[in-house]
């Protein structure tokens, strides 16, 4: 584990920090977006069927694809696919920036805006959860993982209000701005620091082991979910409480509303 890090663990915290902060600063900046992008809907229409259709929108893309790209970012290099997944949300916000800046936005370039950044993030995530099984010790995994959860609790709680301050301060189209500067504070770490490739991508490149197909590839993972009965669960239970939780969270702004 430590020969793959580069010089062992003493010097795995510089790199994977560096990128981890880039991360955060782009997490953050897609919660405004986010934010700024609900409140718009719920001041422009005030509908409850707009505002369930943009949680349709950002959800479905990972809902459908999510079991499908585990095996595509383990075929290839993480490192490029955050690079590009990174850069292709940007894109898809900078179109919508446009629109906004120009005052022709219409609510099916919102709700295409969402899901062509849930399709950039559905391959990020694994990326990122990939890459960081590569950068991190495995003995200080756990905490790592923690603090990646405590992340998102406290983006839970600080972009809300940090949103509607911006919403009120700037328009729509420079709240969007601050994602794609956020973007780039996320992609320029990764040009410079290198992702360890995993002992199975190292051990085909030196002819040491046997090339599967991707169907095989995503046969195993399933059935490695499906025979691992407290996995399986979880899983299961991540299922029900999103399809509870989701529908009911996308009406909240028309109760706050009100």
């Amino acid at each position: 584990m430590d020969s793959s890090l580069e010089g062992g663990e003493g010097r795995w915290a510089p790199r994977f920090f560096l990128i981890w902060s880039g991360q955060a600063l782009s997490l953050l900046g897609s919660s405004l977006v986010q934010f700024a992008l609900v409140w718009w809907m719920t001041r422009e229409t005030g509908s409850a069927t707009v505002l369930a259709t943009a949680t349709l929108a950002a959800l479905l893309p990972q809902i459908v694809l999510g079991p499908f790209i585990g095996p595509l970012v383990d075929r290839h290099d993480r490192r490029r696919i955050m690079i590009l997944a990174d850069t292709f949300v940007a894109l898809a916000t900078a179109g919508l920036m446009a629109f906004f800046a120009f005052g022709a936005v219409r609510l099916w370039h919102v709700f295409a805006a969402r899901a062509l950044r849930s399709l950039g993030g559905a391959f990020h995530g694994p990326a990122m959860s990939a890459s960081t099984s590569l950068l991190v010790p495995e003995r200080h995994l756990a905490r790592v993982g923690g603090l990646n959860q405590t992340l998102h609790g406290v983006m839970n709680i600080v972009s809300p209000p940090l949103g509607a301050l911006i919403v009120m301060a700037l328009p729509t189209h420079q709240v969007l701005a601050v994602d794609l500067a956020t973007a780039a504070l996320a992609v320029l770490p990764l040009l410079f620091v290198r992702i360890p490739s995993p002992p199975r991508q190292e051990a085909l490149a030196k002819g040491e082991a046997a090339a599967t197909g991707y169907l095989h590839d995503l046969k195993a993972g399933l059935a490695y979910v499906v025979k691992w009965p407290g996995l399986f669960g979880i899983v299961l239970l991540a299922m029900l409480l999103n399809f509870l939780i989701a529908p009911a969270g996308s009406l909240m702004p028309l109760v706050v509303t009100e």
